[in-house]
Formats: C-alpha cells, structure tokens, sequence
C-alpha cells in the first residue's frame, strides 16, 4: 500500500494528494494507482498532478463521495466513463493533460460548478446539458474548431467562458440564452463575425477577441488595441453587428431626440440614485502600493486582486461583526477557502510595493496572527498540524476547527504563496494567515484587502464584490440610513511592469442592485 494512501486509511482523512517524482517513479515501476486508493470511498478531495500517469481505471466511480478531483500536469489521454458517476462532485481540474475528449455522459454531473480542461488536445465535447450547476468553464488552448454546447438555458449559474487558444470558427446566437454570463474569452481562434445577440447576455461585462481574422478592418483594430476597454468592445457590437431579424447599424440603443418622456426618465433615474446606497471609487494614486506577481506563484495561486477601504469605523461591536463577515464569506462565496482567500491588513502598516510569490515553506518567516513569534511556514504547519492532533483525540472525531482545517490546502504544493512587502516582511501566507504586523485592530481607519485564488481570476472578484457589498451592507446597518464607501484601486503588475490587473475596475460590479457606483 502506498504511503499516503495508507496514512489516509489509518486517519480516516477525507482528503488525498500524490504528486511529483516518488509518485512518478512508482507509476513507472506498478504501471498503475495503488488499487487500496479506490477503497477509500470517504474521499471527498482528490488531487493527482505532475505525475507519468496516462491512465484511469474505471474504478474511480467507487470514490462517490469525491466533491473535488484535481488530475492536473499528468499524461491522461482518456477519463473513464465511471466518472460521470460521482454525482456529488463540484470541481473537475484535468488541465494540462493529453486529452483528446472528455466523458459522453458530462452532463449527468448536475452539481458540477468549474471545469478546466485547458492545455489538452480536445477536438470536440459532449454536452453540457445536465451540469445545472456550472458557473465556470475553461476549455483553452485545445483543438476546438466549434463552440461547446452550453447555448442552454438551464445552465443559469454558468458566468465565465475561456476557450482561448482553438480553432472555432463562429460565435452562435443563441450564446444570447446565457443569463449570467459575465466573460467570454474567445481570444485566437477563427472567428470572423461576432452577432449582436452576444450583447443579448444582460451580465456580460467582458468579451476578449483579439486574434481573430475579423472580417469588419475597423473592429479588428479596435480589438487588437491593446488600451480597448472590454465596455467599448460590447459598445461596436451593440451598434454595428447584426443581430437575427435586425439590420446591420441599427443595434444602438438611445438614439434620437430627447423629449419630455426623455426628461421624465431622467427625472426618475435621479430619484432612484437619491435611494441608492453609493459605492466611491478613486482611481490609481502614488500613494496606493503595486502588487508585484512573480513568475513562481503563477503555477500555485496566480490570482490576485486588492483595494484599500477608506475611512472605516471598527469601534466597540464593529469590529466583531467585520471579522465575523470574513468568517461567514471564507465558508460561502470562498468555498471554505477552495476557491479564494481574504485577508485584511491595517493599511497605515503596509510597506510597499508589495510581491505576491511563491517560495519554500522553510525559507518563509511570518509572524502568525495571534502567535507570539516569528517562525517559518514550515514551522507553522508542523505546530498548526500538532494541534489539530490533539483536537481529534480530544473531542473524538475527525474533524478539526480553526485554521487547521486549511492545513491540507497547501500540502498539495512544494512551494507556497506569500505577499511580501518592501522591507522583506511576510504579510500574509495564504490560504492560511496573515500576519500579526500588518492585523486590523478596533482603531484601523483603512483596510488594504487581499483576495487571492488558484481557480480564476473571476473567482477573486467575485469574493472582493461580496466584501465591499458586506462593509457597505455592515455601514448601512450602523448609520439607520444610505450609507457610502469609498474604496482606492490597487494595480497588480507582472516583473517587468506589465500591467495584470486593476481593482475595481468598471467592468466589475456586475451584480449590485440598489448601489450607486461613482467613478473618480
């Protein structure tokens, strides 16, 4: 038996990871999985990557409590029918392989929420139909030449679409069915025309073309201008790309003459921003330090998003309640901290620029919060796990709360993720903690917010919406009336400058009803 796969048996754990050379070596040696893996029926997370593996044995449909499987960087050429039987799961990650298919019957997955197959040979799919649950589809970077079969209107949730990187040909209409679609990137293909139904979508706030033979010179160029917001992209396509049963040119909307019913939904529109709870926005400034992202981290956590709240008030009860909004988001919007991690620091006690990398745990030194010392990653880890030790035997179960119940989430990594300021300090160490320098007190006046992810860059956003929306929502609650936040964009750029991303920006947002969104 396989050590980890015997160390999960004794402890009765719920969660599974093989990786790397020793795992490869005896791949190379058995030429298969350790066969005790699929008797591990109360796995809910598996996660298999960097490995020779070329195969799967139609025993994974045994592991029917699996929520998570994770077969990233192998060698796989074909997944086994057997895994449309585990009805339970939310995530499959099968990037980076051989794949030339995925399994016919996908669609009996109804509580599938990401699927990534990006970097496989797929040439074509089965449908989509059934995953009712699919918020999130990245399929780039394959040998796609049509569009995958998600024109559906059951699929209510699905919100980011990436199939960069194929060969597909044309954009359907009917993509107009797709309620919650906020992104579709379509980026290198062969597209030549885009319809105007794609304007259709009521949520899309970004379509990504570039590298398209469009047929229409002057939106290609448009497209291709790297300084193109995704906004004006929607904008040309709304005015100038037929729709069925519209001609071309006539798309644009609130055109003519404004007359007195002009003038009264003006009226009406004041009334409604009178009501509205307002959310301020201030641009980049000198003051607001850079999130530097390093070639390391991009393989482990590569998303990350920031801001600074501005003029907060923590005092007596306030305090409690905003530490327990963090709490109630890691464990919703977060995933249980799965899909993104917040942190939150005292923004008077940030040094930067910051760097968002990836380093071994034994060479990162952060002061934990709450812990009275400095001490490596490693060391956190070692006393974290001790800890949940002694909680098992003391209360009798398996599991553990606090941040132990994170431990697992980095046992999957040789390196780890960290933000780091301009002294050298470790800031934060996530999806872990962050550090007891940089904590936010009852006194803290600006908050300097941390998402990061390894699912999406979408995910990261989503959460930071969800925590500004929660502080605006704790203000309203405190004042007995319209409250207003202001929040300070922070910029994250890669080693040489380029820019990553910008946090808020207008294409975020998407979601708020009742918010008045004021730009400056």
């Amino acid at each position: 038996m396989w050590p980890e796969v015997e160390q999960v048996k004794n402890e009765n754990r719920f969660e599974l990871v093989l990786s790397g050379n020793d795992v490869t070596e005896r791949l190379e040696k058995e030429g298969q999985l350790d066969d005790d893996l699929f008797e591990l029926v109360q796995l809910n997370f598996l996660r298999i990557t960097k490995t020779c593996l070329m195969t799967l044995p139609d025993k994974f449909g045994k592991l029917n409590n699996l929520t998570n499987l994770v077969l990233q960087s192998n060698k796989i050429k074909i997944l086994p029918d057997s895994i449309c039987s585990l009805s339970k799961l939310k995530l499959l990650d099968v990037s980076l392989n051989e794949l030339e298919n995925l399994p016919n019957d996908i669609g009996k997955l109804s509580n599938l929420v990401t699927v990534n197959g990006s970097q496989n040979n797929i040439t074509d799919l089965p449908s989509f139909k059934g995953c009712t649950n699919l918020a999130h589809l990245d399929l780039s970077k394959n040998q796609l030449t049509e569009f995958p079969d998600i024109c559906l209107e059951g699929l209510v949730h699905l919100a980011n679409v990436i199939l960069s990187g194929n060969e597909i040909k044309a954009l359907p209409a009917e993509v107009k069915v797709l309620s919650s679609l906020k992104v579709l990137d379509i980026q290198e293909n062969k597209v030549k025309v885009v319809p105007g139904e794609i304007t259709s979508c009521p949520k899309i706030k970004e379509l990504y073309l570039k590298g398209n033979p469009l047929e229409d010179n002057r939106f290609r160029k448009l497209v291709e201008n790297g300084r193109t917001k995704p906004s004006q992209v929607l904008d040309y396509i709304n005015q100038h790309c037929q729709s069925a049963g519209k001609e071309s040119g006539k798309g644009g909307k609130g055109k003519g003459k404004k007359g007195k019913k002009g003038s009264n939904k003006d009226q009406e529109m004041d009334d409604v921003d009178e009501m509205c709870d307002i959310l301020k926005v201030l641009s980049v400034a000198e003051i607001v330090p850079t999130v530097q992202i390093t070639s390391a981290i991009r393989e482990i956590r590569p998303y990350i998003v920031c801001c600074v709240v501005n003029d907060v008030d923590l005092s007596g009860e306030k305090f409690r309640s905003f530490i327990n909004i963090q709490t109630k988001l890691h464990d919703t919007v977060c995933e249980r901290r799965r899909g993104a991690t917040i942190a939150t620091h005292d923004f008077s006690k940030i040094q930067g620029p910051l760097t968002f990398d990836a380093q071994v745990p034994e060479a990162i030194v952060i002061h934990p919060l709450t812990r009275g010392k400095e001490v490596s990653a490693r060391e956190l880890y070692e006393s974290l796990k001790e800890e949940a030790e002694k909680q098992r035997k003391m209360q009798k179960r398996n599991t553990v709360s606090g941040i132990q119940k994170y431990l697992e989430l980095v046992e999957k990594w040789e390196l780890w993720p960290c933000l780091v300021d301009a002294s050298g300090k470790v800031v934060s160490l996530p999806p872990i903690t962050n550090s007891e320098n940089t904590k936010i007190t009852a006194e803290t006046k600006d908050i300097f917010v941390e998402v990061t992810s390894s699912t999406s860059l979408a995910k990261a956003k989503e959460v930071a919406d969800a925590l500004l929306m929660s502080i605006l929502e704790m203000k309203k609650q405190k004042s007995g009336g319209k409250a207003e936040l202001t929040v300070k964009q922070v910029r994250a750029v890669d080693v040489d400058g380029s820019l990553r991303t910008v946090y808020p920006s207008r294409t975020d947002f998407n979601d708020m009803q009742n918010i008045k969104i004021v730009w400056e």
